[in-house]
């Protein structure tokens, strides 16, 4: 009998089993309820196949549309076509069990790393599909390259999470209680404080919001001492043993970054050729959501531009299903934790499930305080809970992903805030450009609407919440980083509010009740609701809001090639590639980012010619590093604006009228002298205030750690050099120290910008207009006090009356004009009206 089986089994190891992923797939011995590939699938593996012989494929599909299978159904088709070895990389170990779990329910051979960290047989004699993390293979010390494991296949999966676990892997963090972090400070103080003295104060004192990029010539000059300072520590496992293989030949492209609780050394790219067996795959397939930013993946996991640009996206089947997105702080700007309650339990009573996806343990705990059990440990039985019972209220911190709950195991989904950024380098960036935190944002958004509806059939609510996230969503620029289908599932519950709210304001309960009435609309799937969902959906996109991705990844290409050229010592050959960029017709700020990249490649060939470049970025941003040789800078020529054709872009780039209410009521309500409101509040809502007006609003010593608090570019060549005092008591008299501080700021600007046929003035915000008696005045100083700042406050009120009146697209600059002519508003009346003399 064991003679006959043993014979069986050989017969079926001679058949040959099909490479059309599709009919490989009804090849397999598998469950019932798993015998049918859905149409999206299909559809995909059918494009995959006439692709096969492609390098690189970027497949992306709708979240729940069954990405995984597909993989899985690649990399087998592969396997049997080459008989080479095959990885599919996970972002962590539970999503490894997961894909494995499933890989079982349609009998594709796969296998995983045991704890004695051994390569299974089966992997090694081309048998099965080998799972793991992307930690796994991106590592200085991995096993793949330690064994000289080869592989011919490659599948990505949650691509866009995987990009992250890579950069952290090419990243040494190193915290402030360990020795390198004084070690690397002490040697790189003088430079750190040379570039911005208060800022290095405050990362000395720790205080938690000022960051630092080092000057790229201390950090290349310091090669030795900072190898040096590493050496007694190469093994340390939380530091540097799986870091250092992929740093130390690699030291000119790595920079350092600074806070006051970590020092960051990260790549200017990751350098994924260091990865032996992930550089000589021949096959790599990256499987990802439909974000709309993919140049991470082909900037550091090095996909091609072809890839990237002509994606495998099957055809919009309708099946993305049912998704109401509510962003309740929108239109109620007293909403608050009353009101959530009152909302939660509205669904708890109905038996829905509800899960809130917040960023830290923090944000969790406050969600326990109303009644959320925190999941933190566990999570496949906590999960398995929410599929087989009702009414429960539970909260995950920082799990975005590789969560599937589709049906009644989540009807009510809240996402409240986003994840801080994960490199200091993300920060630095976000300062120069305003784009990183908004596509983390976007990221966040999109992973966590994909925890619930996995089907077309499927449908939840799910509330938006938290300061971040409205701000984001207040501005209609920032809807392009969203894939078109969240767009337009956030448009119809915008559209359903507003046509649910009444002209009168509502109140606290009437809200919840709207809300409430608007979220049974859909979970009821009552019949008016099935078809005004399907017809909205169905509707053309009115808004232009191109990304301009060819643009952004064509460049995103040079730069890549720059790097590797920088790295592989064609210095040259680099430069001409981001001269190539520069030669683009790109934004100052990123060409104050580029320009400083040439600067920093040239400096290994030509200090002079980096330096000049040096001084050339300052042009571009506020942002960049001060010269390493001369400090000489031509003074800056300013540029003043139309005030009303500028105030009414500014308000026209929010979404909807009322996010643009809602914006100034924000400004008007940090716009108070309270010795409980920080300072840092009260100078953002100046700044914010002078947008509004139409001024160019700058924050020089937040902004560039140097000048004044605020700075307004009014027009008639007027400037309002500014210095706030919010947190002074009401009694405290304008002193010598106030006025001195203004006299260091009115020189600062005199010695940075060209001041002729200039009028500027120095004021001093704070709530008191008189002086004490020792204090010597001259004609350029003014105050802006209480009575001046509640004068503008009530106009800024009645100006939102007037908006609230009108429609956003509907506005014209002859409204505008009159509006700020009645409030005293026009440049030369503000001067006059809300500029007092100090007494």
């Amino acid at each position: 009998m064991n003679i006959f089986k043993k014979i069986n089994e050989q017969k079926q190891k001679d058949i040959e089993l099909p490479i059309d992923p599709n009919e490989l797939f009804y090849s397999l011995k598998k469950e019932k309820e798993y015998s049918y590939l859905r149409g999206i699938q299909e559809e995909a593996l059918t494009i995959w196949h006439s692709k096969r012989n492609n390098n690189n494929l970027l497949l992306k599909m709708n979240t729940g549309a069954g990405k995984t299978l597909v993989g899985l159904l690649i990399l087998y088709s592969k396997m049997i076509e080459t008989k080479k070895r095959s990885i599919f990389l996970c972002a962590d170990k539970q999503l490894v069990n997961q894909v494995f779990e499933q890989s079982k329910k349609y009998n594709i051979p796969t296998c995983c790393i045991g704890n004695d960290n051994e390569f299974p047989e089966d992997f090694l004699n081309n048998k099965s599909i080998l799972i793991t993390t992307v930690h796994k293979l991106f590592n200085g010390k991995n096993i793949f390259d330690k064994y000289k494991i080869e592989v011919e296949s490659i599948v990505i999966d949650d691509a866009h999470k995987c990009i992250e676990k890579v950069q952290e892997s090419f990243t040494i963090k190193i915290p402030r209680e360990h020795k390198m972090y004084e070690a690397l400070l002490n040697l790189f103080s003088a430079e750190l404080k040379r570039q911005a003295p208060g800022s290095y104060e405050a990362i000395k004192t720790e205080q938690p919001d000022y960051y630092m990029k080092l000057p790229f010539w201390s950090w290349i000059d310091n090669k030795e001492s900072v190898i040096k300072i590493f050496s007694n520590y190469l093994g340390e496992l939380d530091t540097l043993l799986f870091k250092w293989d992929l740093f130390h030949n690699n030291y000119n492209q790595y920079e350092l970054y600074i806070k006051g609780s970590q020092i960051e050394i990260s790549p200017i790219k990751c350098f994924t050729q260091n990865i032996i067996t992930y550089s000589n795959a021949k096959y790599k397939y990256a499987l990802s959501a439909t974000f709309e930013n993919d140049s991470d993946l082909l900037y550091d996991l090095d996909f091609s531009l072809d890839a990237i640009n002509n994606p495998i996206e099957p055809k919009d089947r309708k099946d993305y299903g049912q998704r109401l997105i509510l962003t309740p702080q929108r239109y109620f700007q007293g909403f608050g934790v009353d009101n959530i309650k009152e909302i939660v339990d509205h669904h708890l009573k109905n038996s829905e499930n509800v899960l809130v996806l917040v960023p830290s343990y923090r944000e969790a705990r406050l969600w326990e305080d109303i009644g959320a059990t925190i999941i933190n440990e566990n999570i496949e039985n906590e999960i398995d809970n929410l599929k087989n019972s009702k009414g429960n209220f539970v909260v995950l911190a920082n799990r975005y992903d590789g969560i599937d709950l589709g049906g009644d195991s989540c009807n009510v989904l809240i996402i409240h805030e986003h994840p801080k950024y994960k490199f200091i380098k993300d920060r630095y960036y976000e300062t120069i450009l305003h784009k990183t935190n908004t596509n983390i944002i976007a990221q966040t958004i999109e992973q966590g609407l994909g925890r619930t509806v996995r089907s077309g059939n499927d449908y939840s609510v799910i509330y938006l919440l938290g300061k971040n996230i409205l701000r984001f969503l207040r501005y209609k620029e920032n809807f392009k980083y969203l894939n078109k289908h969240t767009r337009k599932q956030i448009e119809i519950g915008l559209d359903l509010l507003t046509q649910g709210k009444e002209e009168e304001e509502l109140t606290s309960e009437q809200f919840n009740d709207l809300i409430c009435e608007t979220a049974d609309y859909c979970l009821s799937q009552d019949d008016h609701w099935l078809v005004t969902y399907q017809n909205f959906m169905n509707e053309t996109e009115n808004d232009n809001l191109d990304l301009n991705r060819e643009e952004i990844l064509e460049i995103k290409d040079l730069e890549k090639k720059a790097i590797l050229e920088f790295i592989n010592g064609k210095i040259q050959k680099s430069l001409d590639l981001i001269q190539k960029i520069l030669n683009k017709n790109i934004s100052s700020p990123e060409r104050a980012i580029y320009t400083t990249l040439y600067s920093n490649i040239a400096y290994l060939i030509d200090k002079n010619l980096s330096n000049d470049m040096i001084i050339k970025a300052r042009d571009f941003s506020r942002h960049t590093f001060d010269p390493f040789l001369s400090q000489e800078f031509a003074k800056k020529q300013l540029k003043f604006d139309n005030q009303i054709s500028k105030s009414l872009k500014y308000l026209q780039s929010f979404s909807t009228l009322n996010d643009a209410i809602h914006s100034i009521n924000e400004t008007i309500n940090d716009l108070r002298f309270d010795p409980n409101n920080p300072s840092e509040k009260f100078e953002a809502a100046i700044k914010s205030l002078g947008k509004i007006l139409g001024f160019t609003s700058f924050r020089p010593e937040k902004e560039k750690n140097e000048g004044c608090d605020n700075l307004w570019l009014m027009e008639n060549n007027t400037c309002l050099i500014m210095e706030s005092k919010s947190e002074k008591l009401h009694q405290n008299l304008i002193c010598k120290d106030n006025i001195g501080q203004i006299m260091n700021s009115i020189n600062w600007f005199n010695e940075k910008y060209l001041n002729d046929n200039i009028i500027y003035y120095g004021v001093t915000v704070q709530y008191n207009k008189r002086k004490e008696r020792d204090v010597v005045l001259n004609e350029r100083l003014r105050s802006i006090d209480n009575t001046s700042l509640e004068k503008i406050k009530s106009s800024l009120l009645k100006f939102t009356d007037f908006l609230s009146k009108n429609q956003l697209n509907n506005l014209s600059e002859q409204q505008i004009k009159a509006e700020f002519n009645s409030y005293n508003f026009l440049s030369e009346q503000f001067v006059s009206t809300y500029l007092t003399k100090i007494i």
